[in-house]
């Protein structure tokens, strides 16, 4: 009697177990179901990082045109250049940096560009800021019409920059040229600067 509750207890155990057989296939069908999944997850990561930096352009020039409205002055929105040199952190360098222009005297403070206009000094709104990670704005004219602006260098201790720049009116107007349709377009980076083609996911905007 003993020895055979003691069978029926070790069978229940063994049953209760996993064979090596079939712990692989449970592997290899968890395996199978994550290298089906990657590629859709990918997307929609790539899409959300497109649509937050989209956001993010988007809101600057909206920031832009709401202080001009606000301080009753010009603002200027400067898109700079990706640098030569490879940024450590791997992104394209490109950055946005606001700037007010205030009526008045050159002070001690105010950089050489400043003081080169004799009753209007450019202010710095807020730090420089760099596009998102692992995103960058197109520089060919064909997908982002605003390098089509006349370009301009800015001088600074740490090197020159290149950039072009949007001003808004206190009437929510710009100094664009009223042709065409002026428009951005957005890649994932690295970027090309010469992209015949947009094969890689992008954004539009108008």
């Amino acid at each position: 009697m003993k020895s055979s509750l003691f069978l029926l207890h070790h069978q229940s155990q063994h049953s209760k177990a996993f064979t090596l057989l079939e712990s692989l296939c449970v592997i290899l069908i968890l395996s199978l179901l994550l290298a089906l999944a990657a590629p859709p997850m990918l997307s929609i990561i790539r899409a959300s990082r497109l649509t937050a930096a989209g956001e993010f352009l988007t809101g600057k020039l909206v920031e832009a045109q709401g202080l001009a409205i606000t301080f009753s002055s010009d603002v200027e929105l400067r898109f700079y250049k990706a640098p030569s040199a490879v940024t450590a952190d791997g992104r394209s360098g490109q950055a946005v940096q606001l700037f007010h222009w205030v009526e008045g005297d050159a002070d001690a403070s105010s950089t050489e560009e400043e003081t080169s206009h004799a009753t209007t000094q450019l202010k710095k709104i807020g730090p420089r800021e760099t596009l998102p990670d692992g995103i960058a704005l197109s520089e060919n004219p064909d997908f982002s019409s605003v390098w089509t602006l006349p370009s301009e260098e800015e001088l600074a201790a740490n090197g020159s920059r290149e950039y072009v720049a949007i001003r808004f009116r206190p009437d929510g107007s710009t100094d664009l040229p009223e042709v065409g349709v002026w428009h951005f377009t957005l890649i994932e980076h690295p970027a090309v600067s010469s992209e015949k083609l947009l094969s890689t996911p992008f954004k539009s905007i108008l």
